[in-house]
């Protein structure tokens, strides 16, 4: 079975269970978080933001090598990804694992026609004979392929020669995470045990106390009793409502939450909700999605090119037009400075604008006005000898 025709199952992992016995009528469990970064709610968001923005980058192979495979990965790296799927996953992997593995997907005559993301979960380096080999799992099956013939993303690297670090530092604000969600659950809970609270004088049996508890709750609290009214004789010497206690989140330490995530992520809450500025998205591109952009076109181009072919230009980029995120105000300002100085083609313009390109669109104009200094007399005897030219003709 080919790597292609593969589908991904992954073990589930499951938090140590550390059950803390409390003296009421509900006994809560906490767990100690152990469950992977992509478990929890805030930060599988910041990683959806990444990946999200990640997955618009677009692919351009320049050299003549490989150009076959470019038009191949601009559609499909592989049979059960699209690329803008290929770049979401990839970078998904990447920040829950610090690493990411591409692995190159071959035709029978040994030409590389696509690309696969792979997990780096179980893998480990091996040396066999002198020569380095990558084992991995997959389909939680084993397999193992030349080092060099595979595409290694990695970040946060320090001890390993190979390998990023792990997200360790993260694992206090995900147990603050998963405690404070737990205690939003089991105060839920815990708040509609008891409704009512009623002292009897006098020493009874437990079997006359549940029985009391039944006949009053069918008498008074189910549908026999349609008007809500609540009648007690006097064997009750109290008898009193307990106001539920609502569980409310300590606003410092939420926001200590939030900031740690995003920090470690390198995503501002504007981005995450979809409200940034263009000075915030761009700092958010510069520091988030331009080095994994920058890191995944240089591993490419190392993984499918020789020394030779990167003598001949050969090489891989990944590009993301940022300037989409501008105001429609900031594009026209910018299009008409650029275009009148040649530095723009029409259809350029017209992509920036999200608009359909037009027939011969590419070519560049220049404002005539804009002249040298000590030129200036020359071109204005220049335009008026052709303007007598044109009448003469």
């Amino acid at each position: 079975m080919g790597i292609i025709d593969k589908v991904f199952k992954r073990k589930q992992m499951h938090g140590i269970r550390q059950r803390l016995e409390m003296i009421n009528a509900y006994s809560p469990v906490f767990t100690s978080f152990q469950g992977g970064l992509y478990e929890m709610d805030l930060t599988r968001t910041a990683i959806h933001v990444l990946a999200t923005h990640t997955s618009k980058l677009n692919i351009v192979i320049n050299g003549n090598s490989y150009k076959t495979l470019e038009k191949i990965l601009r559609v499909k790296p592989n049979d059960n990804m699209t690329l803008s799927q290929f770049l979401y996953r990839l970078r998904t992997i990447y920040e829950i694992e610090n690493n990411a593995y591409i692995i190159p997907i071959y035709a029978d005559n040994g030409d590389i026609i696509g690309l696969y993301p792979i997990s780096t979960i179980g893998s480990s380096i091996v040396n066999r004979d002198g020569k380095v080999y990558l084992r991995y799992m997959f389909n939680n099956e084993p397999d193992a392929i030349e080092y060099d013939k595979v595409g290694h993303l990695k970040k946060m690297q320090y001890k390993s020669e190979f390998f990023g670090e792990s997200n360790a530092p993260l694992s206090a604000t995900m147990d603050m995470i998963e405690t404070q969600n737990q205690g939003i659950k089991n105060s839920v809970k815990a708040s509609a045990v008891i409704r009512f609270i009623g002292k009897i004088s006098g020493t009874f049996k437990t079997n006359d106390l549940v029985a009391e508890r039944k006949r009053l709750e069918e008498e008074n609290f189910d549908s026999n009793n349609p008007n809500g009214i609540l009648l007690i004789d006097k064997k009750y010497d109290d008898f009193k409502q307990i106001t539920p206690q609502s569980y409310v989140v300590d606003a410092k330490q939420q926001e200590l939450i939030q900031t740690n995530i995003q920090n470690y992520f390198g995503v501002s809450i504007d981005v995450i909700q979809n409200k940034a500025t263009e000075d915030v998205w761009n700092s958010t591109y510069e520091g988030a999605i331009e080095p994994f952009g920058i890191q995944l076109s240089q591993v490419l181009t190392k993984m499918l090119y020789t020394t030779n072919e990167l003598y001949y230009g050969n090489e891989v980029l990944f590009e993301s037009n940022r300037l989409q995120f501008m105001s429609p105000k900031t594009k026209i300002e910018m299009i008409t400075q650029l275009s009148d100085r040649g530095m723009m083609s029409q259809n350029q313009g017209l992509t920036i604008m999200n608009m359909p390109k037009v027939p011969n669109g590419d070519k560049r104009y220049i404002r005539r006005e804009y002249v040298e200094v000590d030129k200036l007399d020359k071109d204005i005897l220049s335009d008026e000898e052709e303007e007598k030219d044109d009448i003469k003709g």
